[in-house]
């Protein structure tokens, strides 16, 4: 607390790297399958680091009550 503000800390992102591939100028389906596997990729890693992010702000929190 400074002069009577509360200061918060600015939350960290989840930070990914995640390649996905252009697409051709010609339709070709093993290219759209690529792509359908790299955007589904990114979806479960952000999933998976915005649980992992609730789980350790919990686990703050309770160690702070404790």
């Amino acid at each position: 607390m400074a002069d009577g503000k509360i200061e918060r800390k600015e939350r960290d992102m989840a930070k990914i790297i995640s390649y996905i591939p252009e697409p051709k100028d010609t339709y070709d389906v093993s290219n759209q399958r690529q792509i359908i596997e790299a955007i589904s990729t990114t979806q479960q890693q952000l999933n998976f680091s915005y649980q992992q992010d609730l789980k350790n702000e919990q686990d703050a929190f309770n160690y702070f009550l404790s």
